[in-house]
């Protein structure tokens, strides 16, 4: 939040319709933003000011500047990386209760200090769960967006090692340095880490991450938001659900909201409610991504053949695509599941 003395140099400046005086205390703001790591705010705030555009487009001389990502001890490889979220969450689509989870959890973070002045703290630790596709990693971006941070994507090809303990070192690493900003830090794939400790198949050395993990967590005070997220809920450790202050679980779409994302996707090309309902019918029962990819499709294929319209040839070949995708992968999975033959 930007400091009293320049939020009331901006309104006296306002009154006075003193411009120069305006713009130094905007740009003051714009300074102290990014010095608190808050570089996507503060390019957006930049940009209003300079052309009263807001946009997450890259401009020259305004990349963030971020301490080096730790690196696992053994393979030097980074634990982290720092993403800019590109979009928002009129940029997906929610069931009223998941999104106003959200929208609460957002609000109560943007007044981390209003609430901390009562004794108080925001809900600032998500766990989200479900199938692959259905906006997890997504609405981590749009959450990261909306509050104008930076995400510190864990990178788990490197956090978790063969090696005896640098698991549990490397996710010290991780929130050692989450604690020395304002970010959202999003485990993805959050089972690779956070497993039952219960399970026989596990052995020794999960429990230490998971012990190690659950004690990072409770003595973590920084301000960031963090979010963890699992296509295996089922195989999370009872312990980890009790450390989150929400829980938001993503399910396959509907119609109806596989209808409004294509019906929002496919608006740059102009497609008619026939050609949107024909791909509502061609992907029931999958996911946001599998809907969003056939509709990419159809774009590019607009894009390359020239036309600001939809046509039937470029809507016919994106479900062609996907119909063949759809099929290789169900055939993948068939005979990955099933069972061997003694011939013998």
């Amino acid at each position: 939040m930007a400091r009293a003395d320049l939020l009331k140099r901006i309104f006296e400046s306002y009154q006075r319709r003193d411009d120069a005086g305006f713009r130094s205390a905007a740009a003051e703001i714009v300074d102290e933003e990014r010095r608190k790591h808050h570089p996507v705010l503060a390019n957006e705030l930049h940009r209003i000011l300079s052309n009263g555009v807001r946009s997450l487009e890259r401009v020259q001389g305004l990349e963030p500047r971020f301490d080096p990502v730790p690196t696992d001890g053994d393979r030097k490889t980074p634990l982290l990386a720092v993403r800019e979220p590109d979009r928002y969450f009129r940029d997906l689509i929610y069931d009223p209760p998941a999104r106003a989870v959200l929208d609460r959890t957002v609000e109560e973070v943007r007044d981390w200090a209003v609430l901390e002045a009562s004794g108080l703290r925001p809900s600032c630790r998500l766990l989200f769960c479900g199938p692959s596709g259905c906006g997890k990693t997504a609405s981590a971006e749009a959450v990261a967006a909306e509050l104008g941070l930076p995400m510190l994507y864990v990178r788990f090809d490197s956090v978790v090692s063969s090696l005896l303990g640098e698991t549990a070192a490397n996710l010290r690493k991780v929130f050692d340095y989450a604690s020395r900003g304002e970010w959202v830090l999003f485990f993805d794939e959050f089972d690779a880490i956070g497993r039952s400790r219960d399970d026989p198949t596990e052995h020794g050395e999960i429990k230490r991450v998971v012990n190690s993990f659950l004690q990072l967590l409770d003595g973590f005070s920084g301000r960031s938001l963090v979010i963890a997220a699992t296509n295996f809920s089922e195989a999370l450790d009872p312990a980890i659900w009790r450390r989150f202050d929400e829980v938001l679980r993503f399910q396959l779409p509907d119609a109806d909201a596989l209808d409004a994302l294509v019906t929002r996707r496919l608006r740059i090309v102009r497609a008619s409610r026939r050609q949107v309902r024909n791909v509502v019918e061609a992907v029931a029962g999958s996911s946001f991504a599998e809907a969003e990819r056939v509709c990419l499709d159809a774009r590019k294929r607009c894009a390359l053949t020239g036309k600001t319209r939809l046509g039937e040839i470029e809507l016919a070949a994106a479900l062609d695509r996907f119909r063949y995708r759809r099929k290789v992968f169900e055939s993948a999975v068939h005979s990955v599941s099933a069972p061997a033959v003694d011939r013998t």
